[in-house]
């Protein structure tokens, strides 16, 4: 009895995890306009459950100055949306202070390689997308 218990238990955390594997990679994209403007959206999603975003922004201008934002936390998949969590005690910092608690994201329905966020307390992730790199 305990060794099906057991393999049912190591099925299940199996199917998790193969469930997850189309979901890990990087995705980014990037944006240069005609007037110089530069933006980069990119966001790591990690075999572990922990994610690595980044933006970037240059106004084109000569006196403005490179901008970079950070965050990171973990994610978990529930009927195809990808929730996004920042525990604000361990996860932010000087360089990480992006908060993605109550982040959503998903694959979208026609294009599977392009990631869409949904909702987001972070004003530029909302409706932003990024294609799956790798």
């Amino acid at each position: 009895m305990k060794n099906i218990l057991l393999l049912f238990f190591y099925s299940i955390s199996f199917f998790i995890s193969a469930q997850n594997n189309e979901y890990i990679g990087h995705y980014e994209t990037i944006i240069k306009t005609k007037g110089g403007e530069t933006l980069e959206y990119k966001l790591d999603l990690k075999a572990d459950n922990t994610f690595i975003y980044h933006f970037y922004r240059n106004l084109g201008q000569t006196q403005s100055i490179d901008e970079n934002w950070y965050g990171k936390g973990t994610w978990k998949v529930k009927n195809n949306i990808v929730y996004f969590f920042t525990d604000k005690l361990t996860d932010l910092d000087q360089k990480y202070n992006l908060d993605f608690t109550n982040t959503t994201g998903r694959f979208d329905t026609k294009n599977k390689s392009l990631f869409r966020f949904y909702k987001s307390n972070i004003p530029w992730i909302k409706k932003s997308t990024v294609s799956k790199i790798n």
